[in-house]
């Protein structure tokens, strides 16, 4: 098994300050640590990786819960959206792109600490581990309703959802899904929560496959 290794990318964003649009893009260094000595195994996992912040997480409109022009961008157009729990600032893009992207990774490799910065940053470059105060940030007790307190929020879950939305099967858990390796998903998400709100596409990770 392999020692911690880095791996840098970027991923294009508009983002909603205030009831206005900006155009953003995120770049992002990973510092990883594989704990799976099965190769083929660690490498579907770093395609599940690369996956999340090129093709989920890319194109997409990243704002929070109380922004009211989300409310209506949601309900009027068809755009793809990153819902995060305070208003976007790249600390808590950060915190939350720390957390989904182990959560996805089940523990076959470990992200160790993730520095992230943007366009529209300012230059300021935030680095998230395990002990920091930013994950804190991410703390929504009222993220869902008594009916569905149960379940974690979606940086916290390995599916590809990157907001949240209560359904009258369940919740909304993604508009891909991972083909390239079975996820380990708790037995009551499956039993109660609709998996999908619409055909979902499929993400196996491989270079010449079609985006």
């Amino acid at each position: 098994m392999s020692g911690s290794f880095t791996w840098k990318t970027k991923f294009k964003s508009i983002i909603i300050v205030d009831g206005e649009l900006f155009p953003n893009e995120y770049s992002i260094e990973l510092t990883l640590t594989p704990h799976t000595a099965d190769l083929k195994e660690q490498t579907a996992y770093f395609d599940r990786l690369k996956n999340l912040f090129e093709q989920v997480f890319a194109n997409t409109i990243t704002t929070w819960r109380e922004e009211k022009l989300y409310s209506v961008l949601k309900s009027n157009s068809t755009n793809r959206f990153i819902e995060l729990p305070r208003p976007p600032y790249d600390q808590i893009m950060a915190a939350v792109c720390y957390c989904k992207a182990n959560s996805i990774l089940d523990s076959k490799i470990i992200i160790e600490r993730i520095a992230l910065s943007s366009w529209q940053g300012d230059g300021i470059t935030y680095t998230v581990d395990k002990d920091s105060k930013e994950l804190i940030l991410l703390d929504r007790p009222d993220w869902f309703s008594e009916e569905y307190s149960n379940f974690d929020p979606w940086w916290l879950r390995p599916d590809t959802a990157t907001y949240d939305e209560e359904l009258d099967k369940g919740i909304y858990t993604g508009h891909f899904s991972w083909t390239n390796q079975p996820i380990v998903v708790d037995k009551q998400h499956q039993e109660h929560a609709k998996i999908f709100e619409f055909n979902p596409k499929g993400l196996d990770g491989g270079k010449d496959k079609k985006k």
